[in-house]
């Protein structure tokens, strides 16, 4: 489960030994160059499951996660940074401009890629699971560095709810552990393009007395679309919030593992038949 967390899991994928050099020989160099050769057939094999609107410039490690059917989550850091490009996809382009919007600076990126083949029905599924605001209180929020587990959102209240046809709205009440309750407000929309979530905090966000985070300045979005016969979700959580060196650190570990469990749990949700590709 991510960061279920606290900094982020990242998958290793192949042990690389170090060779003498004199031990370095002709016969070794051919095994090497035939190791090199297979090594970039299988990226390029995981760089061919990505839509070609995604940058290439992945981490061996996510490319091979992605391909082999993980969760893969990336520290990002700032919108600079965002993988996917704009057009791919209307539910896409608006999770990249939820980010914008913020000029996040902790910023987070999800990716998960499934078969469409038994799994047409995605989009209905991603409409009943998040629109359940419930769910929220059996999130949990697992603290790696500190060995300790949570209830992410101890308190969860329902304020309105807003209905039409391919959307929803609905307003809430949150509390998220060491942090003061605040006011939030997601967005659902679906139809023939795919399916978009997104939330933000529409009060400031207090520690004890100080602003964390000020209103709008944290979101998660969410999206789900189809390319190439595979489904694809596409998540980017991130604040705006002051970089102060000395403390950059444990706030980044810290939201990031929120944004990972939050995210990982909504995806687990979802009933995947597996790819048999």
């Amino acid at each position: 489960m991510p960061d279920a967390t606290g900094s982020p899991p990242f998958f290793s994928f192949f042990c690389l030994e170090i060779i003498p050099p004199r031990r370095y020989n002709k016969g070794m160099k051919k095994h090497l160059l035939f190791a090199s050769i297979f090594v970039l057939a299988a990226v390029t094999s995981a760089i061919a499951q990505l839509p070609p609107s995604f940058s290439t410039e992945w981490e061996e490690e996510a490319l091979r996660g992605l391909e082999a059917g993980k969760i893969v989550i990336r520290n990002i850091q700032r919108c600079k940074n965002i993988s996917i490009k704009s057009g791919i996809n209307p539910y896409a382009d608006k999770v990249i401009k939820t980010a914008n919007d913020i000029n996040a600076n902790y910023l987070a990126e999800i990716i998960y890629r499934m078969p469409k083949q038994g799994n047409e029905d995605i989009i209905d599924q991603a409409v009943k699971i998040f629109e359940d605001i419930a769910l929220y209180k059996d999130i949990i929020y697992s603290d790696e560095k500190k060995g300790s587990q949570r209830n992410l959102f101890p308190l969860v209240e329902q304020r309105f709810r807003n209905d039409a046809p391919g959307f929803i709205q609905i307003g809430s009440h949150l509390k998220m552990d060491m942090l003061s309750p605040y006011d939030s407000q997601l967005q659902i929309e679906w139809g023939p393009a795919g399916f978009f979530f997104q939330q933000k905090n529409v009060s400031a966000l207090m520690w004890r007395s100080f602003k964390a985070v000020k209103e709008e300045n944290m979101i998660a979005a969410i999206c789900c679309f189809e390319w190439n016969g595979d489904y694809y979700v596409y998540a980017l959580g991130g604040i705006r919030a002051p970089r102060i060196p000395f403390v950059m650190k444990e706030i980044e570990r810290q939201f990031i593992g929120r944004i990972e469990d939050f995210t990982v749990f909504y995806i687990n949700k979802f009933n995947i038949k597996k790819d048999k590709r």
